[in-house]
């Protein structure tokens, strides 16, 4: 069974250039259905640590993981129609190719009480499509923010977080050479930072995907 590591990454002083270009590729192989909400910033994991009490630090310092958000926001140019939709087309993909791709983990807030993939359930039982066995729907308040969160949360390897020229490599070898257009860079404020969770739009896809 593979191992869930990045617990164990050490916390880092600024953004990896391999978790910076894995969500760079992401928007052009999603074709816009996905953007860049924030990758590392040094802080809690959300709900943690209030009231003087300390906190659990969050994988964005460790420099791994990244918000991708699917939310269509036409002002701007980020997202697209349908974009939930769109963007699990995409997630599928890469489950099935989480291997070549270094995931470690990936969390979906928009569900009730949210989901979350990770790599150490993936052959559990018979291997499904997608790792799907790998999915755990959470039945009680876990992540914050979810119910209607607008984005994927996605953690990576360290080796591959690391390495531009390797996230390159696996998705060209994964999707092939894009040439779709990246979407104009994130102008709102990313759900790493301080602020309000982030939730869907007029656009209310199935939350039971």
């Amino acid at each position: 069974m593979p191992e869930y590591k990045v617990p164990g990454y050490a916390v880092v002083t600024g953004p990896l250039g391999g978790t910076e270009e894995w969500a760079r590729q992401a928007a052009i192989t999603s074709g816009g259905a996905l953007w860049n909400n924030g990758t590392y910033v040094y802080r809690n994991v959300r709900g943690t640590g209030e009231n003087g009490t300390r906190g659990v630090i969050s994988n964005h310092a460790r420099g791994v993981a990244m918000d991708l958000s699917w939310r269509r926001i036409e002002p701007r140019r980020l997202g697209v129609n349908n974009g939930r939709i769109k963007a699990l087309t995409w997630l599928n993909t890469v489950l099935d190719n989480w291997e070549v791709l270094g995931v470690q983990c990936v969390l979906d807030y928009f569900p009730e009480y949210g989901r979350g993939w990770r790599v150490d359930r993936v052959g559990t039982s018979i291997p499904k499509n997608h790792a799907a066995e790998a999915w755990l729907r959470y039945v009680r308040p876990t992540l914050h923010g979810a119910g209607g969160g607008d984005w994927f949360h996605i953690e990576l390897r360290l080796g591959m977080a690391s390495n531009p020229e390797a996230v390159k490599d696996a998705f060209n070898r994964v999707f092939g050479k894009s040439t779709t257009a990246e979407q104009a860079p994130a102008t709102v404020e990313p759900t790493t930072k301080k602020g309000g969770k982030r939730r869907a739009g007029t656009d209310r896809p199935n939350p039971n995907p």
